[in-house]
C-alpha cells in the first residue's frame, strides 16, 4: 500500500500512524501539498499498489481534478475525508458531516464514485476494508468520510478475527504475445476494467484523462464515445454489490424512522433506545454506503409514514434521500461545530411523532 498525503487537522493522525508501519509493506509519503499527494497515490496505483490518500474537505477540494483523473482512467484509490466544519479553513478543530455532497456529487463532469461512511472509531476498520474492496473489484476510486469527532475520538474495540473476512484477491491482467492488440478498458462482467502493471510484456499502453474509445483506451472526442463511457462509468458504480440496508434499532416498518449516517450513529441510537422504552413507534436506520445505496432501500423507507434526518449540516443526506426515493425526509440540523446530544434528537423524535397522522 502506499498512502500519499499533506498534514491537515483533523486527518494528519492517519499519515501519522501508517509511517509507524513500514514492516506490513505501507509506504508513506508526505508530498509538498494536495495535489501532489493524490497524484502520487494515483501513481501507486497505475503501477499496481493500493494507492491511498487522505484529507479534510478544503484539501479534498485541491484533490477535485485528480480524483476526477482517477474517475477517467479507472485506477483502485481509496480517499479519506475527515470532515470538520466549513467552507474554506471554516472550523478546523471542529466537527462537522458537510461534505456529503462534495463526496457525491463534487467533480466536474458526471464523474461517479462509491462513497462509504464510517459511524466510529471501530466501524473505520471494516469500512476501509470495504473501501479496498471496492476500490480493487470494480477498479474505481472510492471516498470513505469519517469527520473530526471520529478521527480524536477512541473507542474499545476488539481485534476481529481475520479468517472470517471474506477474501477479495487481486488479479493483474497477463502478458500477452507481442502484436496482440491490448484492451485497456474491456469489461468484465461487473464493467471493471483490467488492472494492467507498466512493463508487463505485450500490455504497452497510453492512459490519462482525456475521454477513451469504449475497449482500445485510445483518445476520442467523438459524441458516441463519450455519450458511451459516461454510461459505462455510471453504470459500473451502480451496479456495486453491497449488503442490504439493516435497521439498527426497531421494525422495518412504523410511524417513524430516524435516519442517520457517520458519526452521529451513538446519539441517534439511544435516542431511539430511549423512545423505544417510551412505547414510541420509532426506528433507526443508519447507513453505511451512502453511495450506490443498498438495493432495498427504497422499500424500508417507504415502510415509515414519517422519516427524520439528524445531520451536522444543513440537511445534506435529506436532499439526497428526496431526490433519489421521492420520500418526504425531514432535516434535523445541527452546525455549531459540535456532535448531537441525545436529548436534542430525542426532543425532534417527540416532535415528529406529536405531529404525525
Amino acid at each position: 500500500m502506499f498512502f500519499g498525503g499533506y498534514p491537515i487537522t483533523p486527518a494528519s493522525a492517519i499519515l501519522h500512524h501508517l509511517t509507524r508501519l513500514k514492516e506490513f509493506g505501507i509506504t508513506t509519503f508526505q508530498a509538498e501539498d494536495e495535489i501532489a499527494a493524490i497524484c502520487a497515490a494515483i501513481g501507486a496505483s497505475y503501477a499496481g499498489q493500493l494507492g491511498v490518500t487522505s484529507s479534510s474537505g478544503p484539501g479534498i477540494a485541491l484533490k477535485t481534478e485528480a480524483i476526477g483523473l482517477a474517475v477517467m482512467t479507472e485506477l483502485p484509490l481509496v480517499i479519506i475525508n475527515s470532515q470538520r466544519g466549513g467552507p474554506s479553513t471554516g472550523l478546523p478543530t471542529k466537527t462537522e458531516q458537510s461534505d456529503l455532497y462534495q463526496a457525491v456529487y463534487g467533480r466536474n463532469g458526471d464523474a461517479p464514485l462509491p462513497v462509504i461512511a464510517a459511524r466510529s472509531p471501530a466501524d473505520a476498520f471494516d469500512c476501509a476494508i470495504e473501501a479496498v474492496r471496492i476500490a480493487t473489484r470494480y477498479m474505481t476510486p472510492v471516498m470513505l468520510l469519517t469527520d473530526g469527532y471520529i478521527a480524536n475520538a477512541a473507542e474499545p474495540w476488539k481485534v476481529p478475527d481475520m479468517l472470517g473476512y471474506a477474501p477479495f484477491p487481486v488479479t493483474f491482467a497477463p502478458e500477452q504475445a507481442e502484436g496482440t492488440e491490448v484492451l485497456p478498458y474491456s469489461r468484465n462482467d461487473e464493467l471493471a476494467r483490467p488492472w494492467i502493471r507498466p512493463g508487463t510484456p505485450g500490455l504497452e499502453h497510453r492512459i490519462g484523462g482525456i475521454e477513451k474509445a469504449p475497449g482500445t483506451g485510445a483518445i476520442d472526442y467523438s459524441p458516441e464515445a463519450h455519450a458511451e463511457m459516461t454510461r459505462i462509468r455510471a453504470a459500473k458504480v451502480d451496479g456495486i454489490i453491497v449488503p442490504d440496508q439493516e435497521v439498527s434499532l426497531g421494525e422495518t416498518s412504523g410511524k417513524l424512522a430516524v435516519v442517520g449516517w457517520g458519526s452521529t450513529y451513538g446519539p441517534i441510537h439511544q435516542a431511539v433506545r430511549r423512545a423505544r422504552l417510551k412505547g414510541q413507534d420509532v426506528s433507526h436506520i443508519h447507513i453505511r454506503h451512502i453511495a450506490p445505496m443498498p438495493a432495498n432501500m427504497a422499500v424500508l423507507l417507504r415502510g415509515f409514514a414519517h422519516i427524520l434526518v439528524p445531520e451536522m449540516n444543513t440537511g445534506q443526506l435529506k436532499t439526497v434521500l428526496r431526490d433519489k426515493y421521492l420520500v418526504d425526509a425531514r432535516p434535523l440540523n445541527k452546525v455549531s461545530g459540535q456532535p448531537f446530544q441525545i436529548a436534542e434528537i430525542a426532543a425532534a423524535i417527540d416532535q415528529a411523532l406529536a405531529g404525525a397522522t
